[in-house]
């Protein structure tokens, strides 16, 4: 929250001034410069389309933001500062600020602000990247949470550091197995030394719930196994090799490219446009949770930022029809994956296709992928499901009724223990729909027609699609202001660095992948599929189940994909069986298993984008999550028959 009063302390961390004697100097400079003015109610202090004249810091009232439509934005209190970007720009005013009665602020003037921030660039900087940050300060701890865990599954416990008792004996166990590893599997072994590593990502995955981690020990041993060069040799010499593929190039480069797509997004403040349209809109809680599910499906081209833009959308307007922020939570819960699943130019299926081209080989694997969407029975059930829900046609639970009979007697919209994840509104920069819709339609557009001009063929580029789209946003948003040239390379950059964590993920799973494949993994189960052949009809049904086990096992989708997806095109092969079929159970498998989960991270994000207890939502879910599981080993089963 920023500070009721300005004074000497509020003025000091403001622009970074040190508290010695040069300090005091500094500080009585800056307040002869700051002249007291006063605003009348409904008195202007900023006009749209004027030219700047100055910044103003707000002592007492309040005053509203207004946009060109004369529609309020956003609303001043006494601590907030504005009118910072048009003198910084040098542009006009962006909006009009309005006195709400009788308002006090300190202003000052152009050439006063640029003279102190000249003797303090740290702070010029840091006033530059507030002013074209242009995502809130919430969004931007939502962001962070929900990229750093992308593709991982965070365990509560893994939050306090170990102890050295704990280190000793879980490394020294590790260790050990190593040692008798490599002196019980002599060089060029017949047997299935592949289980080892497998075993051991799997043992400890479960004992640590660290995930990335298990997946570097169990790489390393799987090098260690196949190299027999020592460990950090080993070791390097799978990545390199991982690293040297051209597909996975490929890949690294779309998911970096979609990174910048992402964040130059959120930094247009796009993310908050569909709130004064919702706001205007929503006349029903029916109406509410359709709206949700509505902007989700039009933002799937990444899941944290279809979360992002539905729960910035929806939630005043949700909170003004009553709607039990469960209800909320459950929508946002399920949708973002599942929808961005149809995709295969969203960051998801990005990192799938990847996959697929690594364990297929051959052939086209966006084509692939595209052909297995119809059997991927979990989002399917799922996306069905979240419809009826929205319409008031789906089953509710226990716990959902108890909430929304807590809300129609006048309680609380949000379940107890839901208040330490509640934010105080603050200050946002609205953007505009159209700065979010139309990148989305062009990178949909381009990713498909851009290499088919040039090849004479239908063929998806997805590098292709987001560089035509970056160029394409660079101008459109440039143009409006809403950042200079160098704040677009920033936020470009930016974008790719909030990208290494799956980046990381995906190189890891490719190579762990890789080294079981040359351990004869592949042999070992072309030679137990065949002996199951009668049994093929099963197939897509147990890979399913297995695949959704082991996720939530795992405690990632990502890790589990490039395990399963290179025996799911074995046991296609051996066993007969539908390819995109057995790929569309891996596909759901891995979204089954994250919704089954019960330490995910996406219920963490979701309470805090909407102000509800994470195991309140979790709770919720799992119950309807096991029902369409069910469901879905059902269909794959029928389908096992019908292929």
């Amino acid at each position: 929250m920023p500070k009721q009063r300005i004074d000497d302390e509020y003025l000091r961390e403001f622009f970074g001034i040190a508290g010695d004697e040069e300090g005091r100097r500094e500080m009585a400079d800056i307040r002869a410069r700051l002249e007291r003015v006063q605003f009348d109610h409904n008195e202007d202090i900023c006009t749209i389309d004027r030219e700047p004249d100055g910044m103003f810091f707000l002592e007492s009232g309040t005053a509203v933001v207004l946009d060109r439509e004369g529609e309020q934005i956003n609303v001043m209190r006494p601590g907030s500062y504005f009118g910072e970007y048009a003198v910084l720009s040098g542009r006009r005013r962006l909006s009009t600020v309005r006195s709400v009665g009788r308002t006090v602020a300190w202003k000052l003037g152009n050439e006063d602000l640029m003279e102190i921030l000249r003797r303090h660039p740290n702070t010029y900087g840091d006033l530059m990247k507030r002013v074209y940050g242009q995502v809130s300060r919430k969004h931007s701890q939502l962001l962070t949470l929900s990229r750093m865990q992308r593709g991982i599954l965070q365990h509560p416990r893994n939050q306090e550091p170990m102890t050295p008792r704990q280190m000793l004996l879980q490394y020294g166990l590790l260790a050990l197995v190593f040692v008798l590893s490599l002196l019980l599997v002599p060089r060029g072994s017949a047997g299935p030394v592949f289980l080892l590593p497998l075993g051991l990502m799997t043992a400890y995955v479960l004992i640590t719930h660290r995930t990335l981690e298990s997946l570097v020990a169990a790489g390393l041993l799987a090098a260690v196994l196949y190299y027999r060069s020592g460990l950090s040799c080993s070791y390097a010499d799978a990545v390199m090799e991982t690293m040297s593929s051209m597909d996975n190039v490929f890949t690294v480069l779309v998911m970096a490219l979609m990174g910048s797509v992402v964040t130059l997004i959120e930094a247009s403040g796009a993310v908050t446009a569909f709130k004064k349209l919702a706001d205007r809109k929503v006349r029903s809680p029916r109406g509410a949770r359709l709206s949700m599910l509505g902007i989700m499906a039009v933002t799937a081209i990444d899941d944290c930022l279809n979360m992002l833009c539905g729960a910035s959308g929806l939630k005043s307007a949700a909170d003004e029809q009553r709607l039990p922020r469960e209800e909320s939570g459950l929508l946002l819960s399920f949708l973002p994956t599942t929808l961005c699943s149809f995709l295969p130019f969203s960051l998801w299926g990005i990192f799938v296709v990847g996959t697929i081209r690594s364990a297929y080989g051959g052939g086209s694997s966006v084509l692939l992928f595209c052909r297995s969407i119809p059997f991927n029975f979990y989002t399917i059930v799922t996306v069905l499901a979240m419809v009826l829900f929205c319409f008031g046609a789906l089953p509710r639970t226990r716990r959902l009724k108890a909430a929304g009979q807590r809300v129609k007697e006048g309680g609380n919209l949000w379940p107890e223990g839901s208040e330490r994840y509640m934010a105080p509104e603050e200050g946002e920069i609205w953007g505009k729909i159209a700065n979010l819709m139309l990148p989305v339609a062009v990178l949909a557009l381009t990713s498909f027609a851009v290499r088919s001009l040039w090849s004479g063929s239908l063929l998806l580029d997805s590098a292709c699609g987001l560089v035509a789209t970056l160029l394409f946003m660079f101008f459109l948003y440039c143009a409006q202001g809403l950042m200079s040239p160098e704040q677009f390379v920033e936020h470009m950059v930016t974008g790719i660095q909030s990208m290494a964590l799956p980046i990381l993920l995906y190189l890891l799973t490719i190579c762990f992948s890789t080294l079981l494949e040359q351990q004869a993994m592949s042999a070992y189960f072309d030679t137990l599929v065949e002996k199951l052949v009668p049994m093929s009809p099963l197939m897509p049904a147990m890979l399913f189940l297995v695949s959704t086990v082991f996720t939530v096992l795992l405690g990632s989708s990502w890790a589990m994909f490039a395990i399963a997806f290179p025996v799911a095109v074995h046991v296609s092969a051996a066993a007969g069986v539908s390819l995109p079929l057995c790929i569309g159970a891996v596909c759901a498998a891995g979204i089954a298993g994250e919704k089954n989960c019960t330490f995910t991270s996406d219920s963490l994000s979701v309470g805090n984008a909407i102000g509800c207890d994470p195991g309140a939502i979790l709770r919720l879910r799992l119950p309807y999550s096991l029902w369409f599981t069910g469901i879905s080993l059902l269909l794959y089963l029928a389908a096992g028959f019908l292929a």
